[in-house]
């Protein structure tokens, strides 16, 4: 896989490590003091309009339109492009599928890249043919060569949607991602790097597709705007479970039970139909929030003060992605940051335990009070499929998020990164496919 560089020479330990780094994996952005502040939009005239100025500024482009989601967002665009097909990475999230199928159009697969996360231009040329639609991915904020994609589907023509989702705030040679493509698609989901519950963007990068006001106004499904009260809630409370006190000694030992609970619950629910859906059939948008509801000037306040300090957020995350490089150099842990790349803009930070047992070393990991994530352990593509996308299956196999974000110090990112080098090594090889 890709060779550990980093862009600066950080002083690291050598030995083993002398503590334990007790932190979450995700930590909001938004802190209570912000969530706080953010009901001052009721003396603010427009709060959605400041945002979507505020947009325009952040990259360089004139149309910024809002939807519920991130997911949703991709969805309306696709149903009202003409085209039939679309081609996506079999190693993505499940919504993106799942918005290509609301759309009604034919899902295309293609493989990640050797050595990489994301599927490049290499990828994608067997299959750009005239009349699909390319949907590029920068997974975790890792950007692809999205330059080469947009330059392929060109020639080949073909409309290309651009997820930044898992990117905000990354940037390719100066320019934000988001804004190569045809369409570019943001996110502020409880889990990204700004959060404000939910909410979605489209910055349109190429105005001659589709006619903006009814892209503007078209939705999925029947939506209304509302007070995002479940939201805040959540917040707080994540807020509050993720308090240094709070994590160590009542969240960290009641984590092992974030799997058991859930598969309780889905047990003792009464039996459902199976339903299924073929890539080419349109499914019915899910009733949920995510689909439902309109940003409400609440979050765009919440979202106005995020990007205020945008840029202390990417020195932040930029100064502890070195510092994991810098640790697991020359080690065998994998990691996937091309060299010389941006690091503003990831979400997590993968790496991988080529020839070790992941399960095992995740449930080793949290003994010693490590909380390691991981997501998608499957492709999309149904499992006889799967000789067709090993990079995919590999991914979905061995790939391991560490975390990013503001509250978590330089010394913490080291003592954690050094601990997971130390579970690795206590791991025997066993190999597996």
């Amino acid at each position: 896989m890709l060779t550990n560089t980093s862009s600066s020479s950080l002083p690291v330990q050598s030995s083993r490590p002398s503590g334990h780094a007790f932190v979450p994996f995700n930590v909001l952005e938004t802190r209570n003091r912000d969530l706080l502040a953010a009901f001052s939009w009721m003396f603010h005239s427009d709060p959605l309009s400041a945002l979507r100025d505020a947009l325009r500024d952040f990259t360089s482009r004139q149309h910024i339109l809002f939807a519920p989601s991130g997911q949703c967002a991709i969805a309306q665009i696709l149903s009202l492009l003409p085209q039939k097909e679309v081609v996506i990475p079999a190693w993505i999230c499940h919504q993106v599928k799942e918005a290509a199928e609301i759309a009604g159009k034919r899902v295309i697969y293609v493989d990640l890249a050797r050595n990489s996360i994301n599927a490049s231009s290499a990828q994608y040329a067997e299959v750009a043919r005239p009349g699909r639609i390319l949907v590029a991915a920068h997974l975790f904020g890792v950007p692809t060569d999205i330059e080469a994609i947009c330059e392929l589907a060109k020639s080949r023509d073909c409309v290309t949607i651009e997820d930044a989702v898992p990117a905000f705030g990354g940037r390719l040679d100066g320019r934000p991602l988001g804004t190569f493509a045809d369409f570019g698609v943001f996110s502020f989901q409880q889990s990204k790097r700004i959060s404000a519950f939910r909410g979605g963007v489209i910055v349109v990068n190429n105005d001659k597709i589709l006619d903006l006001a009814k892209l503007d106004s078209a939705r999925v499904t029947p939506t209304v705007r509302a007070m995002p009260v479940a939201g805040l809630a959540m917040a707080l409370a994540q807020n509050f479970a993720t308090s240094p006190w709070i994590y160590r000694w009542l969240t960290l030992p009641m984590l092992p039970l974030r799997g058991a609970l859930p598969s309780l619950f889905r047990k003792m629910r009464p039996a459902q139909p199976a339903t299924s859906h073929s890539s080419n059939e349109q499914m019915t948008a899910p009733r949920n929030q995510y689909y439902t509801r309109e940003i409400h000037p609440y979050q765009a306040e919440l979202v106005l003060r995020m990007l205020r300090r945008m840029d202390n957020i990417r020195e932040h995350v930029v100064a502890l992605a070195n510092i994991y490089m810098e640790v697991f150099r020359n080690t065998p842990i994998e990691t996937f940051l091309p060299p010389g790349s941006d690091a503003g803009g990831l979400m997590r930070f993968p790496i991988a335990f080529s020839g070790k047992n992941r399960e095992e070393l995740l449930r080793l990991a949290l003994k010693r009070g490590l909380y390691m994530k991981v997501l998608w352990s499957r492709p999309l593509p149904e499992e006889s499929e799967y000789s067709r996308f090993p990079n995919a299956v590999w991914a979905a196999r061995n790939l391991v998020l560490l975390p990013l974000y503001t509250a978590l110090s330089a010394k913490a990112a080291e003592l954690l990164a050094l601990n997971v080098v130390d579970v690795e090594r206590s791991m025997p090889e066993q190999q597996i496919g």
